[in-house]
């Protein structure tokens, strides 16, 4: 594994001191391939395909060295071809987080290994 510029920028968006900038800019963690890709090339990353290509393929490539996890969540995202009043389609996205952070259990009633009590969101 090589530690890239570009791969510590990425994992600069996930530390604290940059909390609050990045959820300003794209949202909260975990983070999807267009947020990361507008976070490394501004406004330049929704002219041109090649950036949204290229920081896909290093979020990749940090999945596969352990420095990040990947989760798929289905997603109502607008379409390239839609206007701003446009309701979007339902599709499957991919979002990358820091390991352990992107884990989600499903709530079966009680029946599973939920531990009863409140949920707080952590950072």
């Amino acid at each position: 594994m090589r530690m890239t510029s570009r791969k510590k920028e990425i994992l600069s968006f996930f530390e604290p001191e940059h909390r609050e900038w990045v959820t300003g800019e794209v949202g909260a963690p975990p983070f999807d391939v267009s947020g990361i890709a507008y976070l490394l090339s501004g406004m330049d990353s929704y002219k041109f395909r090649h950036h949204l290509e290229s920081a896909r393929r290093t979020l990749e490539a940090m999945v596969n060295d352990g420095l990040l996890e990947k989760i798929t969540s289905y997603e109502q995202r607008q379409d390239s071809t839609q206007s701003g009043a446009g309701k979007g389609v339902w599709c499957n996205c991919s979002r990358y987080g820091l390991p352990g952070s992107c884990v989600v259990m499903r709530d079966n009633g009680g029946k599973g290994n939920a531990i009863d009590g409140e949920a707080v969101r952590v950072g």
